[in-house]
């Protein structure tokens, strides 16, 4: 049987790898004096949303989370009035400048044409952002034209901005960052819906009731079976914990 300090230290690694697979959700997320009705775990690259739709005001309050693949690298969430990709989509671009953290907007005309904007589409406020352990946070209010139902919104992380202009660099082609969209349903709860993604031309999947921002939205599209993102991570953390267990256990019982 394994001695009292073994079986100390065998609790005290079971206890971290739960507290990190807890973290991989966004329900185990809080905020100092901000608070959410609702969260969604997004399907790729690691990211969290968290938002209250106010249909009295039709407002959107939002937290968005995510981490930069380098430290010196950006992330940032968009509403695509237009589309359901990137492009023409309206961004919350967070990165460090200086050393603080700070959140600026900008109209992605094109795959090739990124560029400040003061001024967006839809009104926004309240911009703020934080960083913590190599993750960043984005809150925002976004005003949405009243009787909505969705909005298109888009995410990415890519890795430095420009010194110069502040305009972040290209962020990777991987699968996960091609498919880093989706529709935000604010009369339901499972609000992360993947929409379909073009790249270089290709031309997306047909969806006429979910572009832009709607009104009303039947959405067509059925969840991606690839497991990427936290999707797949969220899947693995019960196994990945009991293999933990059985192998740290199995050490110190020696």
């Amino acid at each position: 049987m394994a001695s009292s300090p073994h079986f100390i230290l065998f609790l005290a690694l079971a206890g971290t790898l739960i507290s990190r697979a807890q973290s991989l959700t966004c329900s185990s997320q809080s905020f100092s004096n901000r608070s959410f009705t609702h969260c969604d775990d997004l399907p790729h690259l690691d990211a969290f949303l968290h938002w209250t739709y106010d249909p009295k005001n039709s407002s959107l309050s939002l937290a968005f989370l995510a981490s930069p693949p380098q430290s010196a690298g950006w992330v940032a969430w968009a509403v695509n009035p237009t589309s359901t990709g990137m492009a023409g989509a309206q961004a919350l671009v967070a990165s460090v400048s200086g050393k603080s953290p700070t959140v600026r907007t900008f109209n992605i005309s094109s795959y090739s044409s990124v560029v400040p904007s003061p001024k967006l589409s839809f009104l926004v406020w309240g911009l703020a952002a934080e960083v913590s352990d190599g993750r960043f946070t984005i809150f925002a209010t976004v005003k949405v034209p009243p009787k909505t139902k969705s909005l298109n919104q888009v995410w990415q992380v890519g890795p430095a901005v420009d010194p110069d202009s502040g305009v972040p660099v290209v962020h990777e082609f991987e699968q996960a960052n091609l498919k880093a969209t989706g529709v935000l349903e604010f009369d339901k709860k499972s609000s992360a819906s993947p929409a379909p993604y073009a790249h270089d031309g290709a031309s997306p999947a047909p969806s006429p009731a979910v572009v832009g921002v709607n009104e009303t939205t039947t959405s067509t599209t059925a969840p991606s079976p690839e497991k990427s993102g936290v999707a797949g991570i969220r899947s693995g953390n019960l196994g990945l914990v009991v293999g933990w267990f059985v192998f740290v256990w199995g050490i110190f019982s020696v």
